[in-house]
């Protein structure tokens, strides 16, 4: 195996994904190749440096809320304006209502219709 080939197994043998063969083969190119060896220490260092280093960063604080809100207040909603609380409340009701009362206005005629299609016979022409 050369070294290009074995680089590429460093990946796979820190997360445990490496098969037997594999695993004996690294393991020989490791202690036959002191250049790799030391590729191979220095790659895991790393490696557990950036996991630490993950593990301890904070989430960042969402700021933009704050600013929003302030900006909104000193403006006197002119500018953020809090859109969510304009449109939820009563002004939606009606029109929520008119449109529930449309729809069972049209189911109402549509069976309607229906209905009236079935209970009406139509006569055959007179003959003529």
């Amino acid at each position: 195996m050369n070294a290009d080939e074995t680089r590429e197994l460093f990946s796979a043998a820190l997360e445990g994904e490496l098969t037997p063969e594999e695993e004996r083969r690294l393991a020989a190119a490791l202690e036959h190749d002191a250049g790799l060896r030391d590729e191979y220490r220095e790659f895991v260092a790393c490696n557990d440096a950036l996991r630490q280093a993950a593990a301890s960063t904070t989430p960042t604080p969402d700021l933009l809320p704050g600013v929003q809100s302030r900006l909104r207040a000193r403006s006197l909603g002119r500018f953020y304006a809090d859109r969510f609380a304009e449109r939820s409340g009563t002004r939606w009701q009606p029109t929520i209502s008119f449109a529930l009362l449309m729809l069972a206005l049209l189911a109402l005629c549509w069976f309607g219709v229906h209905w009236f299609e079935g209970a009406v016979q139509v006569a055959p022409p007179p003959p003529g």
